[in-house]
């Protein structure tokens, strides 16, 4: 089974790569828990359980949006946890508009899988 430093390495240049869905393939548990933003009210979560609820968004994220010129910044480790920064510009498919898009995403491994993530947005 891979170390964490090997998991956090390969799934960052996974994500670098513009290869989402591998990356999830590769290290999502089943039963992975992602907390998102929602739209509203300010500060609220949205939290999914498990891989087929965590894929589903996954999807309509990037079937509404493009990414280009993505950089990741990590990752950083500490305990059972690593951290990306990540800034891209993001193209939204519906209306050709381009806009920066900065999140910080953190991410919980336990057995050689990825059994939370956190992201958060600017």
């Amino acid at each position: 089974m891979p170390n964490l430093v090997e998991i956090a390495e390969d799934f960052t240049a996974l994500m670098a790569a513009g290869k989402l869905k591998a990356a999830a393939d590769k290290y999502w548990a089943t039963d992975i828990r992602s907390f998102e933003p929602a739209a509203m009210p300010l500060g609220s979560l949205s939290v999914l359980v498990g891989f087929e609820a965590a894929r589903a968004q996954q999807q309509r994220w990037t079937s509404d949006n493009r990414m280009e010129d993505v950089l990741i910044d990590g990752p950083f480790i500490t305990g059972d946890h690593f951290a990306l920064f990540i800034d891209m510009e993001i193209v939204r498919r519906t209306t050709g508009k381009r806009e920066p898009f900065s999140e910080i995403a953190v991410y919980t491994v336990r057995g050689g899988k990825i059994v939370e993530q956190r992201h958060f947005h600017g």
